[in-house]
């Protein structure tokens, strides 16, 4: 059986598309099924700064500081998970608070501090966070638009104060609402 030499793993992991891998994503890419081989070549590649360990079981081939930080957050909140609520109001003026925390939605309820930004992780239930609409998918991370974010917002607080209502569009907000599933139109 041909086993991967360094080289190999080295060449791959570059010529990926990617540059945050979890753990995961690494045995796949190498083939490496014994877990202790996987976290012993993890580490060697640490020490030689081919990779850097963003959170546990998170890696990256560039460092920390050279990331951007929706990248991290969506590595963090796992597949399909996006940038939304807090973090797009504030910066499309819809809010006029001063977010301390990258928010995005994804499978998991988490919080976590990495390199001085705090990522704070809401759980959507799967029907909602796989509908697509409203989201932009980008090569690193995926982010939702103002109305998908204001959508999202008040689906998880229907009593969200909005700062600026006049940036709305409540005709493209409600169309949202009723494609994603958050709201139903009665007949």
């Amino acid at each position: 059986m041909y086993k991967m030499r360094k080289v190999d793993k080295q060449k791959i992991l570059y010529q990926s598309n990617k540059r945050i891998f979890t753990s995961f994503d690494l045995a796949l890419l190498w083939d490496i099924k014994n877990r202790n081989t996987l976290l012993k070549t993890i580490q060697r590649y640490i020490e030689r700064e081919i990779l850097y360990r963003i959170y546990k079981g998170l890696y990256s081939t560039i460092p920390l500081k050279d990331l951007d930080q929706y990248e991290v957050a969506c590595a963090i909140g796992g597949p399909f998970s996006y940038i939304s609520a807090e973090s797009i109001l504030a910066k499309e003026g819809i809010i006029f608070q001063d977010i301390k925390k990258v928010t995005l939605f994804g499978k998991k309820q988490k919080e976590i501090t990495i390199g001085g930004t705090t990522y704070l992780c809401r759980y959507l239930n799967d029907k909602y966070l796989l509908n697509r609409a409203g989201i932009e998918d980008t090569p690193g991370y995926s982010v939702a638009n103002v109305e998908r974010a204001l959508a999202d917002i008040r689906h998880i607080n229907p009593k969200y104060y909005i700062d600026n209502n006049l940036s709305i569009d409540n005709k493209k907000l409600n169309y949202l609402r009723e494609e994603v599933g958050y709201y139903v139109r009665s007949k």
